[in-house]
């Protein structure tokens, strides 16, 4: 059983998601927590940065997931789902995975410090002076994720300019539609980028994420 977290500017993905995800929930991240039989995993979606995600900071964050823990034992995995909680540049000393990691595993977290979490990939470069964002579109239930190097995030946003927006005569638009497939005839026409792109379907998001 998974339950997806999320805040208000991101429900109609979460609820997507969750329906798209047999054994799957939605509630807001700050829905009291609850007793569910079989919940192994807490899934969370909302915007990241390296100090806040889903409007928490990581010691808030790990509050969240241990009142989860009090109320179901089985709770095994965390998964974090937004942009750049695995990144980070300058102003910042670490990423927020990291800096939630550890907040689990210290000892006033430690009913949580077994927990295992995952999240998107780092970028080709590393962590840190890198970017992401996660683009989603709950219509097509497909989505997008856009990391790069750079002390600032110029490439990051070319990357993802290329799918948010299309030519149409001498101007740009913004493009509706599926972004996966977007995203595939992206990569095939600019073979020399600083950019990547990881893309599918809800069906598949999680399938992406990695171990912290």
């Amino acid at each position: 059983m998974i339950q997806i977290l999320f805040t208000e500017d991101h429900r109609a993905r979460a609820v997507a998601l969750a329906g798209a995800v047999p054994g799957s929930a939605a509630a807001l991240i700050d829905t009291p927590p609850t007793k569910i039989n079989g919940l192994d995993t807490l899934t969370f979606w909302g915007h990241g940065d390296p100090w806040k995600f889903c409007t928490k900071t990581p010691a808030e964050m790990a509050k969240v997931i241990k009142d989860w823990k009090s109320k179901n034992s089985g709770i095994k995995t965390v998964e974090l789902i937004t942009c750049n909680a695995r990144h980070f540049s300058t102003g910042a000393t670490d990423s927020f995975a990291n800096q939630l990691k550890s907040a689990l595993k210290s000892g006033i977290m430690s009913s949580t410090s077994g927990i295992k979490m995952k999240g998107l990939p780092v970028g080709v470069t590393g962590a840190q002076n890198a970017w992401s964002i996660l683009l989603a579109d709950p219509g097509t239930k497909s989505w997008v994720y856009v990391s790069a190097p750079g002390m600032t995030d110029a490439d990051m946003m070319e990357g993802q300019g290329l799918i948010r927006y299309h030519k149409v005569g001498t101007g740009l638009v913004s493009f509706n539609g599926d972004i996966a497939q977007r995203a595939n005839k992206m990569i095939v026409e600019h073979p020399k980028r600083k950019w990547s792109m990881n893309y599918g379907y809800f069906n598949n998001l999680r399938a992406n994420l990695v171990s912290i």
